[in-house]
Formats: C-alpha cells, sequence, structure tokens
C-alpha cells in the first residue's frame, strides 16, 4: 500500500507535527513549574 501523495500521508504528517509541538509545550511548562517551585505540577 502506498501513502505517498495520499490524503493519509498528509493527515499523519500533520498529527506528528501536532503532537511533537504539544509534547515540547508540555517539557517547557514542566520545567517553567520546577523552576517556580511546583515540583508536584512539574513531575
Amino acid at each position: 500500500m502506498d501513502l505517498k501523495g495520499s490524503k493519509t500521508e498528509n493527515n499523519l504528517k500533520e498529527a506528528f507535527s501536532g503532537e511533537s509541538q504539544a509534547n515540547r509545550r508540555y517539557l517547557y511548562f514542566a520545567s517553567k513549574a520546577d523552576v517556580e517551585g511546583y515540583n508536584d505540577v512539574s513531575a
């Protein structure tokens, strides 16, 4: 099954991109919470 150029390929790329960005945001805010002393939130 070839997905090259298909709607499915595009959807997978967009989903992966969105999840990757969300992960980076979570890590950033966890780090910020840790620095600000909210250790329970950052875990």
